[in-house]
């Protein structure tokens, strides 16, 4: 500005005196406001105790923000809070600029443990049209973030599974170095070992991000803040039977084992969770009933589909063929028996729990109101 100034000064001779020490009076005003704004900056660098964030702290103060928490990062001031005097700032304006601005639709299926969850990504991750290539991906798909195997930067821990969602809805993956599900079929790694740059890659060229978690995301009220920051974000909430869920837990390792050392899911926690949701009226969120998916793969598949905004073509349904009713399965490895899409018989697998359930979890199950409110909700039988 004084440099600016000083260069449209006009000569002496040309103006009048008034006009001119007016110009004098304005650079000296300038001049005095530069002393003094480099004098309270100095001030303010005295008297900070901790130097300024890094970049992966600000990323998980911005997080701890977006999620309604007011966390300042240890050790550092975040940047955003300094110039807003540490009073407050709308959290929206705390996203960096390095970082997507979810431009992309970002499709989040939340379920828990043997609910079809992981045959429920498979159907999203058909959605996009074209051909899986090492330079080019349609789908990024990532199987079971938020698992215990992860590994992440002590940052990044410390922050928990909301900053990891967050930042995998937008293709970041910064702070993170290790991901469990990297390896499963339902992830799109390309035969690559994990590293953050290379998802990053894959994640960027990919038209649609989709990814699936088991242990997270149960009441879906306490996450609709993701959807808020995320112009293009939906979930996709698949429900099934409680009493099948059980079944298939006390008949599957390693749940079965979780389920006899306590400390486990309840089959009332889980009709909790299914009863709360039923109340949440938002157009972001879809229910899909497993049940439904078995009996009917193409009207229930048909629903998704329009729900995401997504075409219903060819590949779809290939998908569904070689999904549903299959007149053959590819035979399983071993460690993923139990843990396949296809299926022969696909509707035979919805009552399943008459044969494993004993007769007071049944008892339990019918006197509890939520259990009774889902049952009804979604048509399950008595």
């Amino acid at each position: 500005q004084v440099v600016l100034l000083l260069g449209k000064l006009p000569p002496q001779d040309s103006v009048s005196v008034p006009v001119t020490r007016m110009a004098m009076l304005g650079l000296v005003g300038t001049l005095t406001l530069c002393v003094l704004q480099a004098q309270s900056l100095h001030l303010r660098s005295d008297q900070r105790e901790s130097p300024v964030c890094s970049l992966a702290q600000e990323a998980r103060a911005d997080v701890s923000l977006l999620s309604g928490q007011k966390l300042t990062p240890s050790g550092c001031s975040h940047p955003a809070q300094i110039a807003a005097g540490a009073q407050g700032v709308d959290h929206v304006s705390l996203i960096r600029t390095n970082v997507s601005d979810g431009s992309k639709l970002a499709v989040w299926v939340s379920s828990y443990p043997r609910s079809g969850s992981s045959t429920v990504l498979s159907l999203v991750s058909s959605s996009v049209e074209g051909e899986e290539t090492q330079s080019q991906t349609s789908t990024f798909s990532l199987f079971e973030p938020c698992h215990d195997g992860d590994e992440y930067a002590p940052w990044k821990e410390a922050q928990g599974c909301a900053s990891l969602l967050w930042g995998l809805s937008r293709c970041d993956f910064t702070g993170v170095n290790k991901l469990w599900g990297w390896a499963d079929p339902h992830s799109s790694n390309h035969h690559l070992k994990f590293e953050a740059g290379v998802a990053t890659d894959i994640c960027n060229k990919a038209d649609l991000v989709a990814f699936k978690t088991v242990d997270y995301g149960h009441h879906l009220e306490k996450w609709t803040w993701m959807l808020n920051t995320h112009p293009h974000m939906k979930i996709v909430d698949v429900v099934r039977d409680p009493r099948g869920i059980w079944a298939s837990w006390k008949t599957t390792e390693p749940f079965a084992t979780l389920l006899k050392e306590g400390g486990y899911y309840t089959l009332e926690g889980i009709c909790q969770n299914f009863a709360r949701n039923l109340d949440i009226q938002d157009v972001r969120i879809h229910h899909i009933v497993f049940e439904r998916l078995m009996d009917n793969p193409w009207e229930t598949t048909t629903r998704v589909f329009q729900f995401l905004g997504l075409p219903f073509g060819e590949k779809q349904k290939k998908w569904i063929e070689s999904t549903f009713n299959a007149k053959e399965c590819p035979e399983p490895k071993p460690w993923e028996i139990g843990f396949t899409d296809c299926h022969t018989k696909s509707a035979s697998v919805s009552e399943k729990w008459r044969e494993v359930l004993t007769q007071e979890e049944i008892a339990n199950f019918n006197a509890n109101p939520d259990c009774r409110r889902v049952v009804q909700a979604y048509g399950f039988s008595p």
